[in-house]
């Protein structure tokens, strides 16, 4: 691994991990995309397979709703494992040099969607049968991209749920999605030496970013600077979708 390549994966955690720490969301995303511009998409999605669990054991667990949150969406992380391992096993593999224009793709989509606001409302009692629905369909993209955020996450902001009850079950969506990825990629001998060293190392810049992005947080509207790490998604989705062209 070069010296460039070390620098863009701290940079990119770093970057990712002000995201997290600041709105709760967006380390795979950030991490992913800014390391695939040095790095093939395999090794990206191994290194940021390890500093993604980690962050996300936490964001689960706190905030003492685990047992009824796993509760209400329980169906939905179970389909979501069952979309990434049948992707996994169905194209026997991930991180596919023609899957980084898709990515850019869905991150130009998910980035669309969030700055737009657009925010249907799910009743409750619509939750049976979206759950395991949106979970499949979020595990299957993810399986195919390494991403975890469409369409789960878009969804479960149209949820009548309060903020920190949202923060906690994306936490729990996350570490079940990732943890299948996790299997996958295991599967399929993505990881080395070097990427799951790189990993691990990646821990430290991670939880820089994270506390970092805690201050911000405090110091300006979470609203605000949602909108300015989206556009800058928006801005790098579409850098990386210009490979569908």
């Amino acid at each position: 691994m070069t010296e460039l390549q070390m620098l863009v994966i701290a940079g990119a955690f770093i970057v990712a991990g002000i995201a997290k720490g600041a709105i709760g969301i967006g380390l795979p995303p950030i991490a992913i995309g800014l390391m695939t511009l040095a790095l093939p998409l395999g090794d990206a999605l191994a290194i940021m397979t390890i500093p993604t669990l980690m962050t996300n054991v936490f964001q689960a667990f706190y905030g003492g709703h685990f047992v009824p949150l796993l509760r209400r969406f329980g169906t939905m992380a179970i389909a979501a494992m069952v979309g990434v391992i049948g992707v996994a096993v169905t194209l026997d593999k991930l991180g596919t040099a023609g899957m980084t224009g898709w990515l850019g793709l869905l991150l130009v989509l998910y980035a669309s969607l969030a700055l737009f606001a657009w925010r249907p409302v799910m009743p409750r009692a619509g939750e049976r049968w979206a759950n395991p629905l949106i979970g499949l369909a979020s595990g299957a993209v993810a399986g195919l991209t390494g991403m975890a955020a469409v369409p789960f996450l878009p969804y479960m902001q149209s949820l009548q749920i309060s903020r920190n009850e949202l923060v906690q079950g994306l936490g729990i969506m996350f570490l079940f999605i990732m943890g299948a990825l996790a299997v996958a990629l295991v599967q399929q001998n993505v990881f080395t030496l070097t990427n799951s060293i790189g990993g691990v190392a990646a821990l430290a810049p991670t939880f820089a970013g994270v506390w970092i992005g805690q201050k911000l947080r405090h110091a300006a509207s979470p609203e605000t600077f949602r909108k300015i790490f989206l556009a800058g998604m928006l801005a790098l989705g579409v850098h990386m979708a210009r490979g569908l062209l």
